[in-house]
């Protein structure tokens, strides 16, 4: 008789650094209780030094054989620690998650669904929930379903969001996995994925509460997340243009050493982070003040005004 395991439907990978404890036991929870069962949990900790969230990472992986837990020797970063992650894991389908987002109850099962209604998407999203550090919901955001459309608006925007993916293991493997970027490496997942000529679509219905903290909008705000952007972007045209591209960790280098670095742009987003929303007046001076000094800014707010553009065209093409 054979009794060997099979392997599980879906795959949940998640990489934990320093997220608050209360924040990771709402996540993994989240997960744990999904309506669809038949799913591993690996979770790799990328700060070893994190005596806190590993014993209570360790607590939860005795309690529910599922969990698979991955400590790194170092802090290795998101996409090592993701690689890692999916390298370990065995089912045909990927999901990602991250460690302070919160799954809605049915996820798995609508995007497992989804991806077997639609056999010629590789990668689906969904909306989202912006929840706050106490759990409060507050927004909402929502992405684009039309792949033509997606195709269009990467250039400028994001087009699905990372912790909601559900993909094909097979596509992972044909993209090559994470790139070893500091930011934005899901940015760039995504645009090697179209550039395989590869479907990503959006669930209507938001299937995740994302959290918004401080550490997370001081990161929407940085300025070397925007040259890493635009460094993928380069890459994207090589690959068009020669059928590969070079990356390597000195190429993204040499490219972000040639970007302005300039004091008074960087104590100007710092003023920027600090001003309060409800200073309307203020925060209007610090980015108009940016877009005077900072070309790296200006083509910010010019990308900003080409998406509204072609947006507005293809809500006018469907009227």
């Amino acid at each position: 008789m054979n009794l060997s395991k099979k392997d599980p439907t879906i795959s949940v990978v998640m990489a934990c650094y320093r997220e608050p404890v209360n924040w990771l036991r709402d996540c993994i929870d989240s997960v744990l209780t999904q309506s669809f069962s038949d799913f591993e949990f690996i979770i790799v900790v990328d700060d070893p030094e994190n005596i806190e969230l590993i014993l209570e990472l360790e607590n939860y992986a005795n309690q529910d054989l599922r969990i698979k837990l991955l400590i790194n020797e170092r802090n290795s970063g998101l996409a090592v620690s993701l690689n890692r992650a999916i390298d370990s894991s065995t089912a045909p389908l990927l999901a990602r998650m991250d460690a302070d987002d919160i799954c809605d109850n049915n996820r798995l099962k609508i995007q497992l669904e989804f991806l077997a209604k639609h056999p010629n998407v590789s990668l689906v999203g969904s909306a989202i929930q912006l929840i706050n550090e106490k759990n409060c919901i507050f927004g909402s955001k929502s992405y684009y379903r039309d792949d033509k459309l997606i195709r269009k608006i990467i250039p400028y925007s994001s087009v699905t969001c990372h912790p909601t993916w559900m993909l094909k293991r097979e596509l992972y493997n044909e993209v090559g996995g994470y790139r070893d970027l500091s930011t934005a490496q899901d940015y760039d997942f995504l645009y090697r994925v179209l550039d395989l000529n590869k479907q990503i679509s959006n669930i209507e219905k938001p299937l995740l509460n994302y959290r918004v903290h401080q550490q997370s909008i001081t990161g929407g705000l940085s300025l070397n997340r925007y040259k890493i952007r635009r460094y993928i972007h380069k890459m994207h045209k090589d690959r068009l243009q020669l059928g590969h591209d070079s990356f390597n960790k000195k190429t993204l280098n040499d490219y972000l050493s040639d970007a302005e670095e300039n004091s008074k742009v960087i104590n100007l987003l710092s003023q920027l982070r600090q001003t309060k929303k409800s200073n309307v007046v203020k925060k209007l001076y610090y980015l108009v003040q940016l877009f005077i000094y900072s070309n790296d800014i200006r083509e910010r707010v010019f990308d900003h005004i080409r998406l509204k553009i072609i947006l507005a065209t293809d809500k006018m093409s469907n009227l």
